[in-house]
């Protein structure tokens, strides 16, 4: 057997080779396929890799940087941080400009604070007690605002609000803000809509589901008003805290006029012989208001100013149109020509159907409401989810009834003539806003009232 053997010169030029290879898989093994970095463990959990230690020690520095800003002080770190060197794919490595965020977002800090507890319920966490009474008193004066001819005499919260001292996680803080929309709303992301050309608080409230008091106490609306583009928020509120406000109210009011109807037996037209014209009365009272919507009002004094002027009409007996007032002894009450003219006009916001027995019209509250035939008042009180309601019934088994009325203006017992005003539009029962919830029925049957009306 022959044995080759190589000559020194080729032995070294293998050997040279080997290392050659060798130093490029290193090269390739660390450049490509692994990366020296840095692993960051919090409470013995990896969080990240960085690539380079100088990421995580800036991005320490900016947190504790940004936090006294904040607070004005340092926190103290309740977790535990070790940083070792690795080996890692590029893709492994977290970009530099994301290291602060993310290390924020993993660690703990305490932090002194104090919470506000409603009833004995801890609401939200805020930095100082200073914050805390600002915020307080901001709600204060935001809800206990008083309207013209009103001066405000005590204010209080419903609830027992206390300020307590704690030690929480600085994730546990809120913003004086997002506290004051919880604290106000129940909330700290209300639903909000822009107001656009034709709409109305009532049409809002009906496409959302809400009452118009809602959107109002919301938004801390006074009156029904709205401007192109204006901002709302759409949230049915909940507020923890309550604000009662004791009022005292010294303003003139206007005393409407009654109408009187003469019958004149050598007549057959009607002629206004008088025209009516509103009085004025000073009124003293003291109101108690809950986060400005008032609640009770107590008179105290009232004083008239001008006396109203009855409207006087003038009927021929012909007419088959009673006089404002009750039938008199021994005569039966006034029936109505079965044609029923409308009550009042405005937009139709919901129509007859076998889940609503009447038709809604939306108007502005204090809208003139009139009586769609003659007949005699059956009704004329509170009824509940109707709110004020008026009922006429118009002989033959015709029967009317008006709805969510802010104020009546006859009586039971009262013959009303065609097109006679009998109450006022507005808000009261189950109500989404002031409308007319306008009803007809025939022989205790529910009609839809657009058939029936001329």
């Amino acid at each position: 057997m022959f044995t080759y053997l190589m000559r020194p010169e080729q032995r070294r030029l293998r050997l040279y080779l080997s290392i050659a290879v060798l130093l490029i898989l290193t090269v390739i093994w660390l450049t490509v396929i692994r990366t020296p970095a840095y692993a960051v463990y919090i409470n013995g959990h990896k969080v990240f890799y960085t690539q380079k230690y100088q990421n995580f020690e800036n991005a320490y520095q900016q947190i504790q940087d940004e936090q006294f800003s904040k607070y004005n002080k340092f926190l103290e770190l309740k977790d535990t941080i070790n940083v070792k060197r690795v080996f890692v794919p590029d893709t492994f490595l977290l970009p530099g400009e994301l290291t602060a965020e993310v290390l924020d977002e993993a660690l703990n800090f305490d932090l002194q604070a104090v919470a506000l507890v409603v009833d004995g319920e801890t609401i939200a966490y805020l930095k100082d007690e200073d914050t805390a009474k600002q915020l307080l008193k901001e709600i204060e004066t935001q809800f206990a605002k008083v309207e013209e001819g009103e001066t405000l005499i005590s204010v209080s919260f419903n609830e027992d609000v206390q300020i307590v001292n704690e030690e929480i996680s600085a994730q546990q803080l809120f913003s004086k803000e997002d506290a004051y929309a919880l604290i106000t709303m129940g909330t700290t992301t209300p639903e909000e809509y822009t107001v656009t050309e034709g709409d109305s608080l009532w049409l809002i409230a009906r496409r959302n589901d809400l009452y118009v008091n809602d959107i109002k106490q919301a938004n801390n609306l006074t009156g029904d008003d709205l401007s192109l583009g204006q901002k709302l928020v759409l949230t049915k509120t909940k507020p923890y805290i309550n604000v009662a406000a004791l009022v005292e109210g010294d303003r003139n009011e206007e005393i409407p006029f009654d109408v009187q109807v003469i019958t004149d037996s050598s007549s057959s037209n009607v002629r206004v012989s008088q025209e009516g014209e509103p009085g004025e009365k000073r009124v003293v009272y003291q109101a108690r208001k809950v986060n400005g919507q008032e609640e009770s009002r107590t008179v105290v004094e009232e004083t008239i100013l001008k006396n109203a002027v009855d409207k006087i009409m003038v009927k021929g007996t012909q007419l088959q149109i009673a006089s404002r007032g009750y039938a008199p002894a021994g005569q039966s009450a006034v029936k109505g020509s079965g044609n029923l003219n409308w009550p009042l006009y405005g937009t139709i916001t919901q129509y007859f159907s076998r889940g609503h027995s009447g038709l809604d019209v939306a108007v502005p509250t204090g809208t003139a409401i009139k009586a769609a035939d003659a007949g005699v008042v059956t009704k004329a009180s509170w009824e509940g989810n109707y709110g004020y309601m008026v009922s006429i019934d118009h002989g033959n088994g015709i029967v009317t009834r008006y709805a969510h009325c802010s104020s009546l203006k006859v009586r039971v017992g009262q013959n009303v003539s065609r097109g006679e005003v009998i109450a006022a539009s507005g808000s009261t029962g189950r109500s989404t806003g002031p409308h007319l919830h306008f009803e007809v029925l025939s022989g205790g049957v529910f009609l839809n009232p657009l058939s029936a009306l001329n």
